[in-house]
């Protein structure tokens, strides 16, 4: 995609517009309080939800590796992710309510996330098809505590096991609304 040269702040974006951040293309998905939600537009790289196959959101080795991936002054990190700020991003919470309706998992924060099944069903119109499949944050239930919702590529919803290191890793985050980006002239 074509951007423009010019920054504005993520807040004028329009809704369902490509935006620029940190060398990633984002999409806009909503304007908050606090600031925007955006969600890559692809995926960024592959990697396991979790290495000891557990589905829960706030100890998975994924989780982890995201918030660990913002470090101030970094431009370098295993995950494209060095170009962005924590000073530009707001800590959201996140809803862990497993696929089949339980609330046992309760609720965390992250400056960098995934997508819940919900928040996909809600902003699905305006996300586009990944190139290959890719992982939600919402566990598929806790009885199987193993199992993990994702998206494929075609934008079904299905599971895998959590320790699969194939599936693909769309990060969605809060960027403050004075946060310069680049928007696409599409």
């Amino acid at each position: 995609m074509l951007f423009e040269d010019t920054d504005i702040a993520v807040s004028s974006a329009k809704v369902g517009s490509f935006v620029k951040y940190a060398g990633i293309e984002w999409v806009v998905l909503e304007h908050r309080e606090k600031g925007t939600l955006l969600l890559a537009k692809d995926i960024l790289f592959d990697k396991a939800f979790d290495g000891d196959n557990l589905n829960d959101w706030r100890c998975s080795s994924l989780r982890q590796a995201l918030n660990n991936a913002i470090v101030e002054d970094s431009n370098t990190n295993d995950f494209g992710l060095g170009g962005m700020k924590e000073k530009d991003l707001v800590s959201f919470e996140r809803n862990l309510t497993t696929d089949d309706g339980m609330t046992d998992y309760g609720t965390c924060e992250d400056f960098i996330s995934l997508i819940t099944c919900d928040e996909y069903r809600k902003f699905r119109k305006l996300i586009p098809n990944a190139s290959d499949w890719w992982w939600t944050l919402t566990a598929d239930s806790i009885k199987y505590n193993s199992l993990v919702r994702c998206v494929f590529s075609f934008g079904t919803l299905s599971s895998s096991i959590a320790c699969n290191g194939n599936y693909g890793v769309r990060p969605l985050c809060v960027l403050k609304s004075d946060t310069e980006v680049e928007v696409c002239e599409d």
